[in-house]
């Protein structure tokens, strides 16, 4: 996830007209994953977004502390937004804690290029205690960074009872997953990190977020919960050490690249899944069944509306 984001960067990341650097990269070389990708963009006469076709580029790395090389390989990507970008990739797991200079060439001689290290591993663990509405966790290991520390709630909508307006039909529920940001939370001690995740005050988080959607705040059932976070290299150091885009847009902010432009990292993400218990659950406010499913269907709370966002504009 944290990859696709630096590989679907935004193309106002773009250097500026003239510049004589020939590339723009973005990526980490990451321990979590058997094949390295980078989104390598060519600095030309005007900017704009990346043309179809092959681009006059070739990418190798180098494995600093054994001396191996790797070709990498283009492959171009449609983004979301439409957008083309040539993301070269090589099928490889990076090792912990060693060094790799990675290289980005132009027929003309030209070369970008960047050295990183991977962090080495970590140790996540969690103390889910079943009758306990928080989880602490515990980080250990001493890698330079944790950035993007995230905990998404896995939820979805629960069918109303009472559709609305009479007659109507819903579907069976939309899933609906929710991502609060735990960075902020962190707390560092001896050999590493703790923090501790608040699931009543995050549900509380989430109706909100329901809310803002125009679903119902109050009908949420949970499938899971992940804690994830990215493991970083000590190069992942932006400009007043928080990841502001309006800071980031800016080219050359934020760059760590040789005779060129953008971001090449090391690090790996860490995630774990659970899923707490009913009795959790239940104290939380998650829902389990559509109210009024076996009662008297007229009921005065059984007549309301169950869409939240009818009289809002």
């Amino acid at each position: 996830m944290f990859l696709l984001a630096l590989l679907g960067c935004d193309e106002s990341v773009h250097p500026y007209v003239g510049e004589e650097r020939p590339f723009t990269l973005w990526g980490f070389m990451d321990a979590g994953a058997d094949t390295q990708q980078v989104r390598i963009f060519t600095i030309e006469e005007r900017l704009g977004l990346d043309r179809s076709g092959p681009i006059d580029a070739v990418v190798t790395s180098t494995d600093l502390d054994t001396g191996e090389q790797r070709p990498w390989h283009d492959r171009e990507v449609t983004f979301a937004d439409s957008s083309v970008g040539h993301v070269f990739w090589a099928a490889f797991r990076a090792e912990f804690g060693h060094r790799y200079r990675l290289e980005v060439a132009r027929s003309d001689g030209a070369v970008s290029s960047v050295e990183v290290v991977v962090p080495g591993p970590v140790e996540l663990l969690l103390d889910r205690d079943t009758d306990r509405t928080t989880v602490p966790a515990t980080i250990l290991g001493s890698p330079p960074r944790l950035i993007k520390v995230e905990v998404e709630y896995d939820v979805s909508t629960v069918t109303p009872a009472n559709p609305w307006p009479p007659g109507s039909t819903y579907r069976a529920g939309i899933r609906f997953p929710v991502a609060l940001s735990y960075t902020d939370e962190l707390d560092p001690i001896e050999g590493g990190w703790e923090m501790e995740i608040d699931m009543n005050g995050d549900y509380r988080r989430v109706q909100d977020e329901f809310e803002r959607n125009c679903l119902v705040r109050d009908l949420i059932a949970l499938r899971r919960i992940e804690l994830r976070l990215l493991v970083a290299s000590e190069d992942w150091d932006p400009p007043g050490g928080t990841f502001d885009p309006d800071v980031l847009v800016q080219p050359g902010a934020f760059s760590n690249v040789e005779n060129g432009f953008g971001f090449f990292g090391g690090g790996f993400t860490v995630s774990e899944r659970w899923t707490p218990s009913i009795d959790v659950l239940r104290a939380i406010g998650y829902t389990f069944e559509a109210p009024c499913a076996f009662g008297p269907q007229d009921i005065p709370t059984c007549q309301l509306p169950p869409e939240p966002c009818f009289d809002k504009e």
